[in-house]
């Protein structure tokens, strides 16, 4: 009840009012409606991590699709199967969703290979692949001062996994993440549960605590909450990601992400 049950959707303003929005989950749906409140006429550009129902299922109820006046901007990486036109197409026709008029003519459909950076606006979004089945990626959005948040919503760090590729991978992705200001970051489980989960493409608080520390990160944001975590075991995993700082002297401020949190960087 505090913290929230939507899927996600992050929403990012650059300095110049730019919007960028991080997935397309459930959260999707009150941010449109806002936007349509607020009378925003601005470019929304969606960027997707990945497919998986639960980062995309709000795209049909974004209300700014409905309107003829905005522009929507959809991006996301190679795709396993389908091109992401056709995924799009899926995703917003029958029997998924009912034809509406001009839903999909509205929605500007943006393929983007896994290892290009791309200009959105002002900013400058980087990818790097994640720990995840279906393709996902790690996102960071740089703007004219450097690094200013990176979002990493399903990557599984596998600490526990010692073998080359992957110790490799992680030094790339402390690389990748090096003094960002802030890392929305995956923390599903608990460490006790990650045993039953290997290969799921999820990490556990403690693992998120130790890579925002690696990588000298200003601000970890616990993220995509086990749908079965109340606010009460949200908040002990706040306290003991808060004590692994303590104890590794450092600077680092950690936090949980819930619905309506904003944050200035």
């Amino acid at each position: 009840m505090r913290y929230g049950g939507n899927t996600p959707c992050v929403e990012v303003r650059a300095a110049d009012g730019g919007l960028l929005i991080l997935d397309a989950g459930t959260g999707i749906r009150a941010l449109g409606a806002q936007l349509m409140s607020d009378g925003d006429e601005s470019t929304s550009h969606i960027i997707l991590s990945h497919r998986h129902s639960d980062h995309v299922l709000g795209l049909s109820h974004f209300a700014p699709l409905l309107s003829q006046a905005r522009e929507v901007q959809l991006y996301c990486g190679d795709g396993e199967i389908t091109s992401l036109q056709s995924f799009v197409d899926a995703l917003l026709s029958p029997p998924m969703f009912p034809y509406v008029d001009g839903i999909r003519s509205r929605l500007r459909v943006n393929d983007w290979e896994h290892s290009a950076a791309r200009h959105v606006g002002t900013s400058h979004v980087h990818r790097f692949a994640a720990q995840h089945p279906g393709e996902a990626a790690v996102l960071r959005i740089d703007d004219a001062q450097g690094p200013a948040v990176a979002y990493a919503p399903d990557n599984e760090l596998a600490y526990a996994d010692s073998s080359p590729h992957l110790e490799a991978w992680r030094a790339r992705l402390t690389a990748f993440l090096r003094d960002v200001p802030v890392l929305v970051h995956d923390a599903t489980y608990l460490d006790a549960e990650l045993h039953h989960h290997v290969g799921w493409g999820h990490s556990s608080s403690p693992e998120a605590t130790r890579l925002a520390i690696e990588c000298g990160a200003g601000m970890l944001v616990l993220f995509h909450h086990h749908p079965d975590r109340d606010d009460d075991a949200v908040e002990r995993m706040v306290e003991e990601s808060r004590a692994m700082v303590t104890q590794a002297g450092s600077a680092l401020r950690v936090l949980a992400a819930w619905e309506g949190l904003a944050l200035s960087v």
